[in-house]
């Protein structure tokens, strides 16, 4: 973007000169005309994290995990010091005196900072298409270049923010291309701020389509439909779209079809728009108690629910019903069952055809009994990638979401092992998810083989840092052997670097943090995770779960009860989460509540609600828990042997990483006192 001297009248009429940063494309600092070039990336890299998080004030502990997560706090913090003294050149040097630092946190004043980014935000609320599109057609892919490699948790956060940034500027864009009273000018000026964003988004293709024809005739709505069907062989290698096709043969004979009906100003009519659609809810649906081939459906359904979640367009949830409603292909059966739960159906059932075994998948909606497509997928895993993206692409055109077709039709590029692998990583899951010692054992070795077979498989590396950090819970009594958690976060680290993108790789990544007790970086990374996927239920109850550990608790409340909401068909696990959230949040009857109906999946549950009645008076109560929890610590510890009523005791006292000394005295006076009631 041009670049022009910045400045500011203060109250008493004096000038006060401002900054501008280029943050779109390459990372630059304006001021006075002129761009200062600095050698110091990491202070830029703080510098452009305030701008970006829109915080603008930032605790120094989690500053230093962000750009030191290397080192230890003490390193970290000296390196963040020395940081701030070269953010304080940057004053020397520009002449604004930006910065707002006190002992605990790093800050600026943003009222001294003119980025593009917001200029870009400014003019689409005012709607000043042509000012927004100026400056977007200047970027590069990037956000913030030059400041790449800073630090792997800073590299993350920042292709995190990126991609974020982009998808919430085409929904934005999107929801103005379909408002009516949108003039003709400003929706051409729309489109081309899409496509300079998604230069493959469909509708804005369209518009362009329509607006070069308008403008230029058929040549030159020709010439763009060339590039844009070039550009998507090349990127997706899939044909343009029919109606792209259909409306340039059109053009061709002189028809003028939606061009010729607009309105003489310019202004599109309320009834040519499509229905926007909120945020829904989509329900995958199996058989119950099925024996012969449960793990190949259970494989399917965890990749496709995997699939679907990843966009945080909608909420994937799964149920399981009795096998006469699926195979009569009932879709009065269907809505009985889940219309209050879900919007769409996507269910899944086994069918043959000669020789040949076959998933059989169809998608029905939930809210008008209305049947949407059908499709199949082959029972054995090699053919899945492909359904699951024509599946993910056909709910969203149905939905009428604002998904760009990039992100939908991109096919991973596949390592030559893949799918013998990703089998073994899907088998991992089912085993882990039993919570069980015997299953956690053989669960490890399935993702070791799958990682043996795909060194690239990254939720393979994932989930077996995953239980190698649970293993402490599992597995009560268990010694937190350091070599089990450096492994894991090794892991951990392997994954997110091999697909940053994917929240459950941050989530687990997050959990080593929190085992660990870095605090900070935990934190961090359980915030990336719910930045990826805020709509999925199983990333927002840990997230919950570690809110509560650090001491976080009305952040806890919020997110567990927003997992409830989305997912109405809640795991045992949902209660066990809840129940220690529910206590560190000071919710005693609410703990006990959710004790009850968390059916004994954790040996330690007991021992929450036992701490809960202590501590509300429930002396009988409080009793008769600690002497079942006592059982089940026994029963599950580690090496087979019963433990002592001391060693028991203090392993639940001291074993769950909970950052404040306040809950951690609360917890151990219930357990003691509900001991001594015992």
């Amino acid at each position: 973007m041009s670049v022009a001297t910045v400045a500011r009248h203060t109250e008493d009429g004096v000038v006060e000169a401002r900054l501008e940063v280029k943050l779109l494309g390459g990372f630059e600092i304006h001021s006075a005309g002129q761009v200062h070039v600095f050698d110091k990336r990491k202070a830029c890299a703080i510098l452009a994290y305030l701008l970006l998080s829109g915080q603008y004030r930032e605790t120094r502990g989690r500053l230093s995990a962000l750009l030191w997560s290397d080192r230890d706090e003490e390193h970290a913090r000296a390196s963040l010091r020395q940081s701030i003294r070269d953010l304080r050149q940057i004053e020397v040097q520009t002449g604004v005196n930006f910065l707002a630092v006190d002992k605990l946190s790093v800050g600026i004043d943003r009222t001294l900072f003119k980025t593009d980014i917001a200029t870009v935000h400014l003019a689409l609320k005012q709607r000043d298409f042509a000012i927004a599109d100026g400056i977007l057609a200047q970027r590069s892919d990037s956000l913030c270049a030059g400041l790449q490699d800073c630090d792997p948790v800073f590299d993350n956060w920042l292709r995190m923010t990126a991609t974020h940034w982009s998808d919430s500027l085409v929904q934005q864009l999107s929801k103005a291309l379909d408002a009516p009273n949108s003039t003709v000018a400003e929706r051409k000026a729309i489109a081309s701020c899409i496509l300079h964003v998604d230069p493959l988004h469909e509708a804005a293709a369209m518009e362009m389509l329509r607006a070069l024809y308008r403008e230029g005739g058929f040549a030159s709505a020709h010439g763009f439909f060339e590039r844009y069907s070039n550009d998507l062989r090349a990127e997706l290698d899939i044909a343009p779209p029919r109606d792209m096709v259909r409306q340039l043969e059109e053009f061709k004979t002189g028809e003028r079809s939606d061009v010729a009906g607009a309105a003489p100003q310019g202004r599109i009519e309320p009834d040519m728009l499509p229905n926007v659609v909120e945020k829904p809810t989509i329900v995958l649906v199996t058989e119950k108690y099925r024996a012969s081939d449960a793990h190949i459906q259970f494989a399917l359904v965890s990749e496709l629910s995997a699939s679907l979640s990843r966009f945080r367009h909608w909420t994937a949830i799964q149920a399981e019903l009795d096998p006469e409603i699926i195979r009569s292909r009932s879709i009065d059966g269907l809505l009985s069952a889940l219309k209050d739960i879900a919007d769409v159906a996507v269910v899944i059932n086994t069918a043959e055809r000669g020789t040949e075994r076959l998933f059989e998948i169809s998608c029905v909606s939930l809210t008008h009994g209305e049947l949407h497509f059908t499709t199949t997928a082959p029972h054995a895993p090699s053919g899945w990638r492909t359904v699951f993206n024509e599946i993910c692409a056909q709910v969203a055109s149905r939905l009428q979401l604002a998904i760009s077709s990039t992100r939908l039709h991109r096919i991973d590029t596949l390592s030559p092992n893949y799918i013998s692998a990703y089998d073994h990583w899907l088998d991992g899951q089912r085993l882990s998810i039993l919570w069980r010692n015997d299953t956690e054992a053989a669960a490890i070795a399935r993702y070791e083989d799958a990682i043996r077979l795909d060194p690239k498989l990254a939720c393979a590396y994932s989930s077996l840092a995953a239980i190698l950090n649970s293993r402490w819970i599992v597995l009560p009594g268990y010694p937190l052997d350091s070599a089990d958690l450096e492994r894991a976060f090794d892991l951990a680290k392997q994954a997110v670097m091999l697909d940053p993108l994917d929240h459950r790789n941050q989530v687990n990544l997050a959990w080593s943090h929190l085992l660990a007790r870095r605090w900070e970086l935990a934190d961090f990374h359980f915030g990336l995770a719910h930045d990826l996927n805020a709509a999925n239920p199983a990333t927002l109850i840990a997230y919950a779960l570690a809110s509560a550990f650090v001491g976080s608790p009305e952040r806890a409340v919020d997110l567990a009860r927003r997992s409830f909401e989305l997912n109405p068909l809640h795991d045992p696990h949902y209660y066990g989460y809840l129940a220690t959230i529910s206590f560190l949040a000071g919710d005693l009857p609410g703990c006990i509540q959710a004790v009850e109906k968390s059916d004994g999946l954790f040996p330690d549950i007991r021992g929450w609600s036992a701490a809960a009645h202590a501590l509300s008076g429930n002396d009988a109560a409080a009793g008769a828990d600690f002497r079942v929890f006592l059982r089940s610590i026994s029963a599950a510890w580690y090496n087979n042997e019963r433990p002592s009523r001391r060693a028991a005791i203090d392993w639940f006292k001291n074993v769950f990483p909970i950052r404040i000394e306040a809950d951690r005295e609360r917890l151990a006076q219930g357990i003691d006192r509900a001991a001594r009631l015992a």
